[in-house]
Order: C-alpha cells, then sequence, then structure tokens
C-alpha cells in the first residue's frame, strides 16, 4: 500500500467486557499504599467539572445554527458563568435588542463585534447597540442520542 493512499477495515461490534480494572475496593491494607490505588472507584460529578461558581452560573439551550462552526448546535445545554469577564474569543449569552444571542466576542474590521460561525449570519457591532452581557459560555454539553 503506498503511502497516499490508505484502507480501514469495519470490525463488527460485539459487546466484550471492558479491559478495566475490578472497580471494588478491599479492606485491611498494611504497609505501603498500592499502586493500584489510582484505579480505586472515582465518581464523575459534572457539577464540580463544569461549574466553578455556583451562584453566578446557568443553563441555557441553544437554537438555531449559526454556531455550528464552532461546535454548538441546535438543543445543546450551554454552561454560562456570569461572574467571568467576556475577553475576545470567548462565546457570549447577551441580549441585542430584546434578542437573547449566543456569540463569539471578537474584532471585526477592528472594533468589537458578536460574531457567528454561519457566513450567512454577519457580524453585530457592539458600538451604539442596545447589548446586555449576560454571561460567558464554560461549557457546552452535546447528547448524541435523544
Amino acid at each position: 500500500m503506498s503511502a497516499t493512499t490508505m484502507a480501514a477495515t469495519a470490525l463488527p461490534l460485539t459487546s466484550q467486557p471492558l479491559p478495566f480494572p475490578s472497580l471494588y475496593g478491599r479492606a485491611g491494607f498494611s504497609g505501603f499504599p498500592s499502586p493500584a490505588q489510582d484505579y480505586e472507584p472515582r465518581t464523575l460529578d459534572l457539577n464540580e467539572r463544569l461549574i466553578k461558581h455556583p451562584t453566578h452560573t446557568f443553563y441555557l439551550t441553544a437554537t438555531g445554527d449559526s454556531m455550528e462552526g464552532w461546535g454548538i448546535f441546535e438543543g445543546d445545554l450551554l454552561v454560562v458563568d456570569r461572574s467571568i469577564p467576556p475577553r475576545l474569543g470567548h462565546i457570549l449569552v447577551a441580549m441585542v435588542d430584546e434578542e437573547v444571542l449566543i456569540k463569539r466576542y471578537a474584532l471585526y474590521q477592528g472594533t468589537p463585534h458578536l460574531c457567528s460561525a454561519h457566513p450567512h449570519y454577519p457580524p453585530l457591532p457592539l458600538e451604539e447597540t442596545n447589548c446586555q452581557l449576560w454571561g460567558v459560555v464554560r461549557a457546552v454539553v452535546h447528547e448524541y442520542l435523544p
């Protein structure tokens, strides 16, 4: 096979046990700690992982297609933090002329704008616009299955 052509073979999917160590702990150890302690069961708390400022955080469901190029799709759950000062490049939730928008804060032709990732939505200038910042998007939760 040459370096310019590649072939992939699809393997049939089967249900097999995962190659992970047992998730059961034992009691009564003495001596040095086991190197396997790193594999002890841990819980995954999405609140702990995604919410850094609980009293300043809220959730919002995305609608529309203007941010698909930046990985935000219709129905995605956004974790929005009101305590983060907005910086260029952040994705913001803002109310502009009584419409809630999700846009990237960027410079466009040297002035601050709210920009989408879709070419059909032009950048919105922030100068002389009634814009109220609601918060900075900290995380996006995108479900693959309904």
